[in-house]
């Protein structure tokens, strides 16, 4: 009992939040030669149960560095990693391909696969603000969504201060698929920022963050069927047939169960009566 008791008196610790796994960091501050080209991808997928509290995640990350104007650039690289956090950062492509006629073409794929409840609103952007300077065929930027939300809270920042080296029309074209965001699971995006800086260069990047629910596990209690005892049982199972042939079985289950208790009585007493105290010696 008193090690029962000290057990409950230690406190529980509080679930700690869902760790993360290492940043996802690939091709930044690569290629700036002239000529240059990069291609880089990154492809996460996280799985996080809210209720029970486990997670998963896998990254794929593919890099491909060479000349520009004939991608897709080889040799390329390919990493799948597996992680039992999850990925909550991607960032590649920044200060890249800063040089006359460099290629910068970068693209982050997000899936979030939550179980439990939870609300998703639309992502918010920061995307090619400042980008597309230095002269040029108008318009030099061709980006969807074209949005300018707070710096250090958007979800997802890219192309920014990109493109800016002069050069032919859409040099920057940036994409932001339909994503969502979450605060039951946040995760950042942030790529070709900075990049595509000389003369000629283009910029061509896309993100889609995607977050799937899925509800909780539903956890049923059978409940246990009561059972007759051994000499019950028979009686209760014979009821139907009796009162099929017209006999009334309440009474005869009524009389039994009095009889059982009865007799029970009757060999206590019997029992108790054979118990002698023992008698005084002479």
């Amino acid at each position: 009992m008193l090690a029962g008791f000290a057990l409950t008196a230690i406190p529980l610790a509080p679930a700690s939040a869902a760790p993360a796994s290492p940043e996802v960091n690939q091709c930044n501050g690569t290629d700036n030669g002239g000529g240059r080209a990069v291609v880089c991808d990154i492809t996460i997928t996280n799985n996080y149960d809210l209720d029970a509290n486990t997670t998963s995640s896998t990254v794929t990350t593919t890099e491909c560095h060479g000349f520009a104007g004939v991608p897709p650039v080889a040799p390329c690289a390919t990493l799948t990693e597996s992680y039992p956090q999850l990925t909550t950062s991607a960032t590649q492509c920044n200060g890249s391909g800063n040089d006359g006629g460099a290629n910068v073409i970068c693209n982050v794929a997000i899936v979030n696969n939550i179980t439990g409840s939870f609300t998703a609103t639309a992502a918010t952007v920061n995307q090619c603000v400042g980008s597309g300077t230095g002269g040029g065929t108008q318009p030099t930027v061709d980006c969807d969504p074209l949005q300018n939300t707070n710096l250090s809270t958007a979800t997802i920042v890219q192309c920014n201060g990109s493109g800016n080296g002069g050069g032919g029309t859409d040099r920057v074209n940036c994409t932001v698929g339909a994503s969502t965001e979450t605060a039951a699971l946040t995760v950042k995006v942030n790529q070709c920022v900075g990049s595509g800086g000389g003369g000629g260069a283009t910029v061509d990047c896309s993100t889609r963050l995607t977050n799937n629910v899925f509800p909780a596990a539903v956890v049923s209690t059978a409940t246990p069927t009561p059972t007759a005892s051994p000499m019950v049982a028979p009686l209760v199972e014979a009821a139907p047939q009796l009162a099929a042939t017209g006999f009334d079985s309440g009474p005869l289950l009524l009389s039994t169960a009095s009889a059982l208790l009865l007799g029970g009585l009757v060999v206590l007493f019997v029992f108790r009566r054979k118990i002698r105290r023992p008698g005084r010696q002479d």
